[in-house]
């Protein structure tokens, strides 16, 4: 006997195809003095939810000159839901020059699972001085 109709069987779609939503982070900080490592915006996945982490920018200008030039650092960090820190991008310098600046784009850097948590950090090992920071990143959140 030969059915005719939709199979009981069907395809799961593409996760571009599952409830897409846009969802991301941004962070400007001018005159931003020398710290330690500094949480500057936090993107966690929601429950049901998985993320592709598609795209990030990290932009980073000395404003004015340090007393004592140290190392510099944007970097964007993944904790797994469930595990322990880990650095996944990052852009450094030393330089104690007005103006001189430092950028990175990184796209497509993975999946990330429900709970997954990506942080946006900031550091400047320097003495006295300020800098100015611009780091964002895109995701494309989906049904899991």
């Amino acid at each position: 006997m030969v059915k005719v109709g939709t199979p009981s069987a069907v395809a799961r779609p593409d996760w571009y195809d599952r409830n897409p939503a846009f969802a991301g982070l941004s962070y400007v900080g001018t005159g931003v003095t020398p710290h330690s490592l500094t949480v500057r915006g936090t993107y966690t996945v929601p429950s049901g939810k998985k993320a592709f982490l598609e795209a990030s920018y990290l932009n980073g200008r000395r404003q004015t000159v340090a007393t004592t030039v140290g190392i510099v650092a944007l970097s964007l960090w993944v904790t797994p839901s469930g595990g322990g820190a880990y650095r996944l991008a990052q852009t450094t310098w030393k330089d104690n020059t007005v103006d001189y600046f430092k950028e990175e784009t990184f796209a497509a850097l993975g999946v990330l699972q429900a709970g997954d948590v990506v942080e946006a950090c900031t550091s400047d090992a320097s003495t006295g001085g300020t800098c100015e920071y611009l780091l964002s990143l895109k995701v494309t959140r989906f049904d899991a």
